[in-house]
């Protein structure tokens, strides 16, 4: 994928709402690249300071390995999760 791609990707976690998320796949959808959800995941783990990369989970409501700070960064903004630790995806998603 070309780096206009992640710039795409970029600008559209930039909309979503504060206490909102989405999912990898949604955004790859959006995007008219729906089989590229992973590359989504790679845009977000290179994803500028200034982009609300917390903001993107699994379709499943679980957090991006290796992203130790998210669930603190959605906690602050309201996101509520269940007791397996994934997003009430029926309540916090952001349908693009």
């Amino acid at each position: 994928m070309s780096n206009g791609f992640f710039e795409q990707v970029y600008q559209l976690v930039n909309e979503i709402p504060t206490g909102k998320v989405t999912s990898y796949s949604q955004i790859a959808a959006r995007l008219e690249q729906p089989h590229n959800a992973r590359v989504v995941g790679w845009a977000m783990r290179q994803a500028p300071t200034h982009v609300p990369a917390h903001r993107v989970v699994k379709k499943s409501g679980e957090l991006a390995p290796g992203f130790s700070e998210q669930r603190s960064l959605l906690e602050g903004e309201g996101v509520a999760f269940d007791k397996k630790g994934r997003v009430l995806m029926h309540i916090y998603n952001w349908e693009l």
